[in-house]
């Protein structure tokens, strides 16, 4: 039996942010989580885990030429920059198996756009966090 330990790697990464593939992409993370509690009754002992409602949010780490574009791709709808544009981000990463995986996040929108460079710098490299409606993991 053959066994192959290979990971994906940042190379294997496709990201495409409302329609348009992130050349100038840096990073991204993105992550679910979900509310949850210990709930007490007598005794120091807890009775149950009561679960609470999902939320998702992520950052998308891009070189300062994809915020123009977004920037302009948000003027040409109508808004005044990007924080007011909602997306889809699909991420694939192909396997060294030739097998593609894919998560899509529905509903996606920044929330901040920080700027800023300093002294010896070559880039201006913009971490974006955002916010979403849903996590789609590991579809076909």
């Amino acid at each position: 039996m053959e066994f192959n330990s290979k990971e994906y790697t940042y190379c294997d990464m496709n990201v495409i942010v409302g329609g348009k593939e992130i050349i100038g992409l840096r990073g991204i993370e993105y992550k679910s989580k979900k509310n949850k509690e210990v709930l007490f009754g007598r005794g120091g002992m807890g009775k149950s885990i009561q679960h609470g409602k999902r939320e998702y949010d992520g950052t998308l780490t891009v070189l300062q030429s994809e915020i123009i574009a977004l920037d302009q791709s948000a003027k040409e709808k109508g808004f005044k920059d990007c924080l007011d544009l909602d997306f889809q981000i699909i991420i694939t990463y192909m396997g060294d198996n030739g097998v593609l995986t894919m998560d899509k996040v529905l509903g996606a929108s920044l929330t901040e756009v920080p700027k800023g460079l300093k002294e010896g710098d070559m880039n201006m490299e913009i971490a974006l966090p955002f916010i979403a409606l849903d996590v789609k993991p590991n579809l076909d």
